[in-house]
């Protein structure tokens, strides 16, 4: 077949569900025959849904009641290799067979079973008549979103709480709608078990969608309710790319969320489920399956159909489907979902399976001899504390596969201040470089040549450059290049610029950051004995940190808990009166005091904290350095702290932690791997947003103190339970 082939799809059934299944054929037609033009012709407004499909050509816009007339239009116009049609009415079959194509298709409903859904019926037959390759067929229907679309859909979805649970509550035809009320108890149920967000999609009646909206709100919980308003099936589209879960009748917006991925429950009333509803892991749930008016292989003789009554007792046979059905349904699909847990603000990890992932390391390159003889290292880590702290465990196999070599790391001016922490590294470099500044600093050429001039200076041999996922080592490389160190290695996800001698390719952006740190040293065949950060504590800050708490009343050997309720970054802030509420509930139950930590600027923000905490609280605000800092954690019995160092340092300490893990980050790039730990963080659509601003207000740290007590309680249960089992409520799922 030449590039002159063309295929004409004729899909005029009228739905917009109809034209969703029929694009796995449509697909496994253009898939089939990749050299030729595909043409689809249908109605409006569901061509919307085939634009910027990569796989269609040309979308025909046939107007409502003009079916043949479009039909003979668009054969007089345009000749065709191949016509494939699921539309006979109006003598379009007669039409097709009369054109001057090569090959057509007009029986696509012919005998079909009564348990295979009509796409797959349609790719079976186009199957049997040679016109599809098997390997090439998909079940899925799929519609193909914009990246814009979806960052503007998200942009209207706001901070909405997962599970993003949309309702469509609307059908063209009242005998295939589901009870308001019903809706209404199933929406309040999601939001008491799962603390859901439900969004309402608008249909033609706003004001019972309102009512719906009203009925669910109303019942006390703090899940969200809002409307989606009527815009173009792509809004609507890119609406539900976000979804966890979709409910609705047998119609095409459900048909749409399918098609975009996201998991529906479909409410079969006259329709069969085994003919038109969707593939799984879709769930479909049938009202009154042996109803005896049920027509399978055409519906539409049935009286209800035409009649718009159901011939029993019911308003339809829908109302037989209990929200209760529709609830144990959800349950089956949200648990497929990494982000859920059954009490939201229990969740951890949103990507908990893929934050254990080991990532493999690249095979080892013919020039590792050049890296075993390096004598003069150079080590890039240029932004801050917690970064830094990331890296020890690559610091430390570089000490060990290169036993007498000259270690330096260069670092922001702020990360460089864990160099008493690293015994591994010879010499600090601080820089704020321009490639990774927050708009502070003024270009000028000026610096950056005496950066150069520095290195040159002190005659690196090599130079590992580490970067996180989101971030291009070449800058860094360029300058190293033009200051003549010889050994350049990076991974890199840009096409090969030059700059890196060595270029590890990209790693998945889910992995942890010290396994993408590791995995540069692996690839050039250094081993690896140990993956967990550490961090040495020089024995003068040990001594500092002994006084400090003394002259606070605090005696050597004395338990506490410390609360770290800061960080730079609003977006990553937990409530600090929740805070100190959850820490003074521990601090109850315990008998423990709380060690209050920050640094002096936090200090004017921190009267409602100490006031909280009342005779709790043991003021060390602005009152340590960071090596200070890291021996107070040491001796501590549990932190509590937001996303932000501290987390790494409990890690590396292996002290017990919960950390208010807010929805900037994915946790699986950055959780504590070793120490005893929870994670607290709730899912929103949102995240994540990589902010330093939250436009929303917080969604994601929405969490009650209780919910901090409870997690520290499971983390601290190993330590406690001998000496307190009577008297503290521990939990077994927290």
């Amino acid at each position: 077949m030449g590039d002159t082939y063309r295929i004409l799809f004729i899909e005029l059934l009228g739905g917009i569900g109809d034209l969703i299944i029929a694009l796995p054929a449509i697909h496994a037609l253009a898939k089939s025959h990749p050299a030729a033009r595909v043409t689809v012709l249908t109605f409006a407004p569901g061509e919307q849904l085939l634009q910027t499909d990569p796989l269609i050509d040309q979308v025909v816009i046939a107007p409502r009641g003009e079916a043949r007339a479009s039909l003979d239009r668009l054969l007089a116009s345009e000749s065709f290799d191949l016509i494939v049609t699921d539309t006979t009415y109006d003598g379009i079959a007669e039409a097709v067979q009369q054109s001057n194509a090569e090959r057509v298709v007009t029986n696509l409903w012919r005998s079909p079973p009564e348990n295979e859904l009509v796409s797959d019926r349609f790719l079976a037959i186009l199957q049997q008549e040679g016109l599809i390759q098997p390997a090439l067929m998909q079940r899925q229907a799929e519609i193909h979103l914009t990246v814009l679309e979806k960052l503007e859909a998200q942009r209207q979805i706001g901070a909405a709480y997962r599970p993003l649970v949309f309702f469509c509550i609307d059908a063209g035809m009242a005998i295939k709608r589901w009870a308001e009320a019903d809706f209404v108890q199933l929406g309040q149920a999601l939001q008491q078990q799962y603390g859901a967000s439900i969004q309402i999609v608008v249909g033609a009646d706003r004001d019972q969608a309102v009512q719906i909206a009203e009925a669910i709100g109303g019942n006390g919980s703090d899940g969200k309710v809002s409307l989606w308003e009527r815009g173009s099936l792509r809004q609507l589209a890119a609406a539900f790319s976000f979804a966890d879960l979709v409910i609705g009748a047998d119609t095409g917006p459900v048909r749409i969320a399918a098609a975009v991925n996201a998991p529906t429950i479909t409410l079969l009333g006259p329709s069969w489920h085994g003919r038109y509803g969707q593939p799984e892991p879709h769930v479909n749930l049938q009202g009154y399956p042996q109803c005896g008016d049920r027509r399978i292989h055409n519906f539409t003789e049935q009286a209800c159909w035409y009649s718009g009554n159901c011939p029993l007792e019911w308003q339809t046979c829908l109302d037989e489907i209990t929200p209760a059905q529709v609830l144990e349904a959800a349950r089956s699909l949200l648990s497929r979902c990494k982000e859920i847990a059954p009490d939201p603000r229990r969740s951890s990890s949103p990507l908990g399976a893929i934050a254990s992932l080991t990532p493999l390391p690249p095979s080892p390159t013919e020039s590792n001899s050049d890296w075993r003889s390096v004598k003069n290292l150079l080590v890039m880590r240029l932004d801050n504390i917690g970064d830094v702290m990331m890296t020890t465990p690559t610091l430390r196999a570089l000490r060990e596969n290169l036993p007498d070599a000259k270690i330096t790391l260069m670092a922001s001016p702020g990360g460089m201040l864990t160099e008493p922490l690293l015994p591994w590294i010879d010499a600090g470099l601080p820089w704020r470089v321009l490639w990774q500044d927050l708009g502070r600093l003024d270009f000028d050429p000026a610096r950056e040549w005496n950066l150069i001039d520095r290195l040159r200076q002190r005659q690196f041999d090599a130079v590992i450059i580490l970067t996180s996922f989101s971030q291009s080592p070449h800058p860094a490389a360029l300058i190293c290049a033009l200051a003549g160190i010889p050994l350049r290695l990076g991974e890199s996800k840009e096409t090969d610029l030059g700059t890196l001698t060595h270029a590890v390719p990209p790693a998945p952006d889910e992995i942890h950051q010290v396994d993408r740190n590791l995995r540069l040293v692996e690839s050039i065949g250094f081993t690896v004995t140990d993956r967990a950060l550490s961090l040495h504590i020089p024995p003068e800050a040990q001594t500092a940190i002994a006084h400090l708490l003394h002259t606070r009343g605090i005696p050597a050997e004395t338990p506490y808990l410390l609360l770290n309720p800061w960080t730079t970054c609003q977006s990553r802030n937990y409530a600090p009166d929740r805070f100190a509420e959850a820490a003074r509930r521990l601090s109850d139950l315990t008998g423990w005091s709380v060690i209050v930590t920050g640094v002096e600027k936090d200090r004017d923000r921190s009267q409602e904290i100490l006031s909280i905490l009342g005779d709790r609280a043991v003021d060390l605000m602005g009152m340590t350095t960071l090596p200070e800092l890291v021996a107070l954690i040491a001796n501590a019995k549990l932190v509590l702290t937001n996303n932000t160092s501290t987390m790494h340092i409990v890690d590396a300490l292996q002290v017990p932690n919960v950390v208010m893990f807010a929805g900037t980050e994915y946790e699986c790039q950055w959780q504590p791997r070793y120490s005893p730990s929870r994670l607290l963080r709730r899912p929103t659509v949102c995240s994540p947003c990589y902010a330093f601003a939250c436009p929303y207000h917080l969604e994601c740290l929405d969490i009650e103190p209780e919910a901090i007590v409870q997690a520290a309680l499971s983390v601290l249960k190993p330590v406690l339970e001998p000496v307190l089992e009577s008297e503290l409520p521990f939990v077994e799922n927290c």
